[in-house]
């Protein structure tokens, strides 16, 4: 019997891993460093399987009540091991989980993994072969362990290509050693700071200690990982501090977190999530190819800190770490960008965020508004998106107004409506004092309609998919036409300047300019927005709002200038004057003229200064 058990045998792969490995060893993989975080994930799966069975089974944890993983490097030897003292395997226990693959999907797995060439293969362990991926590293892989059930040590060993064999060994302690014979091309690993980098990025977390130890120094073995992660820990027992400096870790920012959401969400998906509201703004929040700084892990094991689908890009700001345990480990890059599980996540971290920014600008209104300044125009891109979210976007918004330096929310805007009007009315422009000083807020100023300041560039984008907020709708005070007869005026010469759109001189101006301008622009009319400006340019209702033309032809230099409406203010001095000298004055000189001060007024830089200034001194000269 005692030879028996000493006894080695040599035995096939199942034709599935047989196919496997080969892809494993002769594909080439973005990232070979997996190999260790699948060991280790291994490993801890067996010290865990082994403590919830010690709870039942007493005395199945010996004299070893610690449970811990090791890992040894040797770059003399070329080998790296890793050892745990966990649940370990029987001899048929090694032949059913090394030795075949009983789970369904494999071949279609394999398939797949054949048609990838330099991509991302990480995905082994989504079908419970992340062993295997020992082979991308490995020559040789020997799996020495002792079940703490029957108390049988056998020793797995195989080259990846030729089956493998088995036999009984002697080894005094439960668990398992799998050592890996390094190969030429892989002794990047055979480098204690390289394996400490790899097990601090995807094993920090693992709950039992992990050990280092490189053979060929005299340092002692040293703890590398962290062990219970801070978003698992209870909320009551973590100190302020705790949250600080965990934020400034995973975000590399060096403020103080604005506002701390950490949560545990159960029901049909289970996440914990702990994230974060910065406080400043980081310098790269509007670089094109700044990505999010969300880590996602499963299990307490990091999968990727590059998952653009677990939090929608217009919080792209927000640091933090998800970890579920509803997502399989190993998930790939192709299977995040089409997995439920990870769209229901970034639909709940989404609605919590958007809740937590509506507490905080119902509590702490001063916080919120310093929030806003410098967050606010990347959640407006929320709006931009087709999504569920506009109802609460919306009420976040913040914005300057015609009537002071106040800061409103629409909620607030609505309150300070007049009585008759039935649009929000808006100014959209980048520059601020451009349209605090524009002619337009006129005639709204002097009735006392507020006007609200778009002056982020993405405000003309979001409006045309949010037009309406409740059952107002949004309305450009630099297009088309706006009836304010219903609202009163607060200027007593308001029924003088009504009576002056008849005079005959007024229409002869206005036939004037559109023949002569009937090239440049789109239509003359008497304007109902002006009260102290002479003239100015209004897009046409079925065209493309100012501000909007002008920050596409940033975009785009060689795209036309679309013809305006010019309107014209029947009572200001300069258009009286003009109106009746028409007999006397040059018409093409006059209307260029005037399409000139419209354009001035507009913030535009005019193409012939030079002519403008020509024209202006003749007509006073005369």
């Amino acid at each position: 019997m005692a030879e028996n058990k000493k006894k080695k045998e040599s035995l096939s792969f199942q034709a599935e891993v047989s196919k496997l490995l080969d892809i494993v060893a002769n594909s080439l993989y973005s990232e070979r460093e997996i190999f260790l975080r699948e060991l280790i994930s291994n490993s801890a799966d067996a010290c865990e399987k082994l403590r919830y069975l010690a709870i039942t089974k007493k005395g199945l944890l010996g004299d070893q009540k610690d449970l811990s993983i090791h890992i040894r490097l040797s770059k003399k030897k070329k080998i790296i091991e890793i050892e745990d003292n966990g649940i370990g395997m029987s001899r048929q226990e090694l032949i059913d989980n090394l030795g075949t693959i009983a789970r369904s999907g494999t071949n279609k797995f394999i398939e797949a993994m054949k048609t990838k060439k330099k991509d991302d293969l990480s995905a082994i362990g989504q079908f419970g072969v992340g062993f295997y991926s020992s082979y991308m590293v490995a020559e040789t892989v020997d799996v020495l362990s002792k079940s703490a059930e029957n108390k049988e040590t056998n020793l797995w060993s195989s080259n990846g290509k030729d089956g493998y064999s088995i036999e009984n060994q002697n080894k005094k302690d439960r668990g398992t050693i799998i050592s890996l014979k390094i190969k030429k091309d892989a002794d990047e690993f055979l480098d204690s700071i390289r394996l400490r980098s790899i097990i601090t990025k995807y094993s920090n977390y693992i709950p039992f200690p992990i050990y280092l130890k490189d053979l060929d120094s005299k340092d002692k073995e040293e703890k590398v990982n962290e062990g219970e992660p801070l978003w698992l820990k209870d909320k009551k027992k973590i100190k302020k501090e705790d949250y600080k400096q965990f934020y400034n870790n995973i975000s590399f920012n060096f403020d103080d977190p604005l506002k701390t959401i950490h949560y545990n969400a159960e029901g049909v998906i289970n996440y914990k999530a702990l994230l974060f509201l910065p406080t400043n703004q980081p310098m790269d929040l509007f670089n094109p190819d700044r990505k999010n700084k969300i880590k996602l892990y499963v299990q307490k094991v990091f999968i990727t800190d590059d998952c653009e689908e677990i939090i929608p890009h217009w919080l792209r700001f927000i640091p933090g770490v998800v970890d579920s345990q509803d997502i399989s480990l190993n998930i790939s890059r192709e299977m995040l960008q089409n997995n439920p599980i990870i769209s229901k996540i970034k639909k709940g971290i989404t609605i919590k965020i958007l809740n937590e920014l509506s507490a905080l600008a119902d509590v702490e209104t001063k916080a919120y508004l310093n929030f806003w300044k410098n967050f606010g125009a990347v959640i407006k891109e929320g709006l931009y998106e087709f999504n569920d979210h506009h109802d609460k976007i919306l009420p976040l918004l913040r914005f300057h107004t015609s009537e002071n330096e106040e800061v409103i929310s629409l909620d607030d805007y609505l309150l300070k409506m007049v009585k008759n009007q039935n649009e929000i009315y808006y100014f959209a422009n980048t520059d601020k004092e451009h349209i605090k000083n524009s002619p337009q807020l006129e005639t709204f100023i002097d009735k006392k309609i507020p006007v609200l300041f778009m002056t982020d560039a993405v405000d003309e984008f979001w409006l045309q998919n949010a037009s309406k907020y409740k059952d107002k709708t949004f309305k450009s005070i630099t297009k088309g036409k706006i009836d304010l007869s219903k609202i009163k005026s607060t200027n007593t010469k308001e029924k003088e300047n009504s009576e002056s759109k008849n005079n005959t001189n007024i229409n002869d101006l206005i036939n004037v300019l559109k023949k002569e301008l009937e090239n440049k622009i789109s239509n003359v009319v008497v304007s109902n927005r002006l009260t102290k400006s002479p003239i100015i340019l209004i897009a046409d209702e079925s065209g493309m709002d100012i501000n909007m033309e002008k920050l596409m032809k940033m975009h785009n230099k060689t795209m036309p200038d679309s013809k305006k409406i010019l309107e014209i203010n029947p009572n200001h001095p300069m258009i009286l004057k003009l109106s009746e000298s028409l007999s006397k004055i040059d018409h093409k000189k006059l209307s260029s003229l005037l399409l000139d001060q419209a354009n001035i007024l507009d913030g535009n830089v005019l193409s012939n200064p030079t002519n403008y200034i020509e024209s202006l001194t003749e007509l006073f000269i005369k």
